[in-house]
């Protein structure tokens, strides 16, 4: 057993390194420059000839495209850090989620009437507030976040062994495959559903239920897993608490992707302030025990 977590760890600094990250940013960049492309000429082609016009479209709906890219990446920066730390690797889970809401923005803004859409009556126009507000209430609470964790840093490290990072390697490169793997057959799928939206007519499904959904709720078991390991080399109430705090905000997190606006904003940042406010509370206390 010991032998097959120094593989794996090895394994894990061998093909992540900085510099392979760096090669597999520098990929996505580029496929995210060409799909940008790509969809703005299939939009040209459906707003000019009419036997694309189940095609047609704002030309602002190929803002979601390079974006989803760049999140996709996010992800993929979420499941190496799991080795580092999992305060880090929950801090990571804040980005993602923040991106996503992001992104929201750009793929209602695209479908609305711009010169009639301003109007506080209009259901459109107040989800699209619902965005951006969440966005930037996401991000406060992920600095904040962030802001904390650098504060107490030192307080809440402990010697982990060696064991204990190669497992947490382990880890990671099984969840790359999954997410690889889901990542197939999520686009598959829903490469279907909007072959199926372009045939009736219909408007474009909800990639979030597609693949992040499915993600997230494996995240959900992967904290927990990562929850049960660590109290072998490390055991105590509070760090049980705040543990347990980032899972319940995992598993928030994974709810509001089938709900709709403004209820899954409002979960997303119950989830965030239960996270900062156990971690804020746990850290106060390793300091002033230090």
């Amino acid at each position: 057993m010991n032998n097959l977590l120094q593989k794996s760890g090895n394994y894990f600094d061998r093909y992540f390194s900085a510099k392979n990250v760096r090669k597999v940013e520098l990929l996505i960049l580029r496929f995210a420059v060409l799909a940008f492309l790509i969809h703005l000429f299939i939009i040209f082609l459906g707003n000019n000839f009419f036997y694309f016009k189940n095609l047609q479209h704002s030309y602002l709906k190929a803002i979601y495209t390079p974006f989803s890219f760049i999140l996709f990446y996010e992800v993929f920066l979420l499941v190496i850090i799991i080795p580092k730390s999992i305060s880090e690797f929950v801090g990571k889970q804040f980005e993602v989620i923040t991106l996503i809401t992001l992104r929201g923005f750009f793929h209602d803004i695209a479908d609305l009437d711009l010169k009639n859409f301003i109007n506080i009556n209009n259901p459109e126009f107040i989800s699209l507030l619902y965005d951006l507000l969440a966005s930037l209430f996401m991000l406060s609470l992920t600095i904040l976040y962030y802001k904390i964790y650098h504060n107490n840093r030192k307080s809440e490290i402990f010697n982990e062994l060696n064991n204990f990072i190669n497992i947490k390697k382990l880890v990671s490169i099984s969840m790359i495959l999954i997410l690889f793997l889901l990542s197939i057959t999520s686009l598959y799928g829903w490469g279907a559903e909007i072959w199926g939206a372009l045939q009736l007519n219909q408007n474009y499904p909800n990639p979030n239920t597609v693949f992040y959904a499915d993600f997230f709720s494996i995240m959900i078991f992967v904290d927990v897993l990562l929850l049960i390991i660590s109290f072998i080399y490390h055991f105590s109430f509070f760090t049980i608490f705040r543990n347990a705090s980032f899972i319940i905000t995992t598993i928030l997190i994974r709810i509001s992707l089938t709900l709709e606006k403004p209820m899954n904003y409002i979960v997303i940042l119950i989830g965030f302030l239960f996270s900062i406010i156990s971690f804020y509370l746990c850290s106060l206390r390793n300091t002033k025990k230090s």
